[in-house]
């Protein structure tokens, strides 16, 4: 394994090192306080009430949600479904455990039936769909944004992020990624010690937008290994190489736009 390339990965996701002989379970309570705390103050530095957050009935947006909960700060949670949203009890479960100051629901097929038609002689296709879903998202996170005066926070971990399974201006575009240097395996601890509902907690990994179940398999191997690669672990060549790939290719979605002064893409 080239060990070097994955210290420079971890040390930019900024992966906390758990404490000498410290369990899963006290890092995710440290990661808990530390990040709760985080979102407190830069709140308040940025002059905002609290943050809004897409609720999805996964468990990243129920950590996220309920890590701006624990701040003190105003919560606004949004379920942003595409039609009929096949996992709504468990959005239903997680809303009547966070208790959000506000919750709405807004259908999304309207606008991404019009965007598509808008562009219908273009070819089409399940990532194209699934990438104007999540823009049109984004659009409506940061008009409720400006209308409660709150900023937007993401829900992708540190896996999805270092592997690019986001959304470019999309579900990518946030004020804060809470979990961005946190891994699945402490996501999933997170969730346990804020009392996430069981159906939650049982919930396989996806990619979200892109995926329609039938690569589960596939998405739920590269999810572990690439949560062990991010906390210094060392893998099989096979998963290194794919790491690797996606991280290179998916730069671009972590960065601002470039400009002539910027060198991070030809280094």
């Amino acid at each position: 394994m080239n060990k070097i390339k994955q210290q420079e990965i971890m040390k930019e996701f900024a992966i906390p090192h758990p404490f000498q002989d410290e369990s899963d379970e006290k890092y995710a309570i440290r990661m808990i306080e530390e990040t709760s705390d985080f979102l407190k103050k830069y709140a308040q530095a940025t002059g905002k009430k609290g943050y809004v957050c897409h609720l999805t009935g996964g468990v990243d947006s129920y950590v996220t949600s309920m890590l701006i909960r624990k701040s003190g700060l105003e919560l606004i949670n949004l379920s942003l479904p595409f039609g009929i949203k096949q996992d709504i009890d468990d959005v239903e479960k997680a809303k009547r455990v966070i208790k959000p100051d506000v919750f709405r629901t807004y259908d999304i097929m309207g606008p991404v039936i019009e965007s598509i038609e808008l562009l219908r002689n273009l070819p089409s296709s399940k990532v194209d769909i699934g990438n104007t879903k999540a823009r049109i998202r984004m659009t409506v996170l940061y008009r409720i944004a400006e209308v409660y005066d709150v900023l937007v926070a993401g829900v992708s971990n540190a896996a999805e992020l270092s592997l690019g399974m986001m959304t470019k201006y999309g579900d990518g575009a946030t004020d804060v990624q809470p979990l961005a240097g946190i891994t699945k395996g402490i996501v999933y601890e997170m969730a346990k010690i804020l009392n996430a509902p069981q159906s939650i907690i049982d919930k396989l990994s996806t990619t979200g937008v892109w995926d329609n179940g039938s690569n589960q398999k596939i998405v739920t191997q590269l999810n572990h290994q690439v949560c062990i690669y991010l906390r210094g672990g060392d893998i099989e060549e096979e998963y290194e190489e794919k790491i690797l790939k996606l991280y290179e290719i998916s730069k671009h979605k972590r960065h601002s736009p470039v400009s002539l002064k910027d060198t991070w893409w030809v280094e």
